[in-house]
């Protein structure tokens, strides 16, 4: 039987990753900085789940990219830093505050011209981006209730051979045995993405598990 990894081996592991392959500088940094100081909610990826999402980026060769949950801009840094000079990645933020915080590091990051951030509801947002269709690449962080909603969206939206992520794959493992709604509708969000035809997908298990998806 091969050997399992314990809590304390996984955790040893994240931060060997993170030193060998991970280059988190000074803006980077600063946005998680600002995030704490604006008191935002402490939900963002860490910073080897950005460099898997920049992975996919170059990987997949994604020119135009929507994220659903921008928080203080963190994982669009990651993201927008992998596409080419003319691509553009739309970011979506219900929460005034975070949107406002997100600018704030863009222009810091001196990508406010790759990056676009799109305020309010998400599935409004969403319907109007329709318009800008086919994406290469759809990231999904945010409400946990609606990422079938979001998916649905992707499926219909993205080209072939496109993309989709979704964040906390694994709740911290509490997809196993749900403890909350959130859970549960994570839970029933990776069996419905495992069934659907209309993708190939997979979990990548780094960090909090991610969801990834090629639109057939």
């Amino acid at each position: 039987m091969a050997d399992t990894l314990n809590d304390t081996l996984r955790a040893q592991l994240d931060v060997y990753v993170t030193e060998t392959f991970v280059n988190e500088d000074d803006v980077l940094r600063s946005i998680q900085a600002e995030a704490a100081l604006n008191e935002l909610p402490a939900i963002s990826i860490r910073g080897f789940e950005g460099r898997l999402l920049q992975m996919l980026v170059h990987i997949s060769g994604a020119k135009q990219i929507v994220e659903i949950g921008t928080l203080a801009g963190y994982s669009a840094v990651w993201l927008a830093r992998a596409l080419p000079a003319t691509g553009k990645l739309y970011t979506l933020e219900k929460s005034a505050k975070h949107a406002a915080v997100a600018r704030g590091n863009f222009e810091r990051a001196g990508l406010e011209s790759r990056v676009e951030v799109i305020e309010g509801d998400a599935q409004t947002s969403l319907a109007k981006l329709s318009a800008r269709n086919p994406f290469d690449m759809v990231f999904i962080d945010a409400d946990r209730p609606h990422y079938q909603d979001y998916l649905n969206w992707a499926a219909e939206n993205l080209r072939p051979g496109g993309l989709v992520a979704a964040h906390n794959a694994f709740r911290s493992g509490r997809v196993l045995t749900p403890e909350n709604e959130d859970d549960r509708f994570v839970q029933e969000f990776n069996a419905a993405l495992a069934k659907d035809t209309r993708f190939e997908a997979f979990v990548i298990a780094v960090g909090d598990g991610l969801a990834v998806a090629v639109r057939k």
